[in-house]
């Protein structure tokens, strides 16, 4: 729908953030230009924008990124973060579950990119708890895309 004129009066309307429902009133006398030749408007990551819904999905602030942090090697430079998020949902199990209610939930996937823009075959994958942590790490050893992953605790 098309947005109220803000007017010479300060007339303003209500704004809605897509992302995190958070909204506020925007008058004329609250707008500012961004400064275009030393601010450059990046899209937000795609990786982010999932994190953010399942976090709001959650109940849990946008900004959180987890709190058990897993580092894996051996990746193949194709690998996309999406693709690892689903490997860990998919084979971490929890111990002593079996049904399908114990998935771990993955809450961000990093993977660390070169200067190129290429994968420098590595990430860091991190949990919403520590039981899925522990529960990621029994995924060392385990084939994703063909390489046979190197899971452990961050040297950090």
């Amino acid at each position: 729908p098309p947005r109220p004129d803000l007017g010479d009066k300060g007339k303003g309307c209500r704004v809605k953030c897509s992302v995190c429902n958070n909204s506020w009133y925007q008058s004329r006398d609250r707008l500012f230009d961004i400064p275009t030749e030393s601010h450059d408007m990046i899209p937000a990551n795609k990786s982010d924008l999932n994190r953010i819904a399942r976090n709001l999905s959650r109940d849990i602030p946008p900004s959180f990124m987890g709190v058990n942090k897993l580092y894996v090697g051996n990746l193949d430079w194709r690998t996309s973060s999406d693709e690892l998020l689903d490997f860990f949902e998919t084979n971490a199990k929890k111990e002593g579950d079996s049904d399908d209610e114990s998935k771990v939930a993955v809450c961000d996937v990093s993977i660390v990119m070169g200067p190129d823009g290429r994968s420098r075959g590595f990430a860091f994958v991190s949990f919403y708890n520590e039981v899925d942590g522990k529960a990621g790490l029994a995924c060392n050893g385990l084939e994703c895309n063909g390489r046979e992953l190197a899971v452990r605790e961050p040297n950090n």
